[in-house]
C-alpha cells in the first residue's frame, strides 16, 4: 500500500504527496533491503499514469521474517518515526525520508 506525506522532491523543490514502493532488494548477507520508492504529486497524478516527480533507493536495516509480507514490512519500516536515541545507523542519509507517513489503500 502506499505512503502518504507531504515530501519536499530534492531535485525541484516541488511537494509530492503520494509515494509508491515500486521495487524491493533483499540483501541476505548484508541483512539489507533496498526500497526503490518513486514519489508522485497525488494519488489521483499516479492513477492518470504521471510520471513520478522523484525516485530515491532507500536502505533499511534488517529483512522480513520468513513468510511475513515484503512490501508491508518495507512500508512499515519506511514509516517508521526516527529514532531521539541515537541509534540512527550513519550513511543512509534518507532512511527517514518518509518518518511518520500514513500507509494508505
Amino acid at each position: 500500500m502506499p505512503l502518504q506525506q507531504d515530501y519536499v522532491t530534492p531535485s525541484t523543490g516541488a511537494v509530492a504527496s503520494y509515494h509508491v514502493v515500486q521495487q524491493v532488494s533483499l540483501d541476505y548477507v548484508s541483512n539489507l533491503v533496498g526500497a526503490t520508492v518513486a514519489s508522485f504529486l497525488s494519488k489521483d497524478a499516479k492513477d492518470a499514469g504521471r510520471f513520478a516527480m522523484y525516485t530515491q533507493q532507500i536502505q533499511l536495516h534488517g529483512i522480513p521474517a520468513p513468510g511475513e509480507n515484503t512490501l508491508a514490512y518495507v512500508e512499515a519500516q519506511l514509516a517508521e518515526a526516527e529514532p531521539t536515541d541515537g541509534s540512527v545507523v550513519p550513511g543512509f542519509p534518507n532512511r527517514y525520508a518518509f518518518a511518520g507517513a500514513t500507509i494508505v489503500e
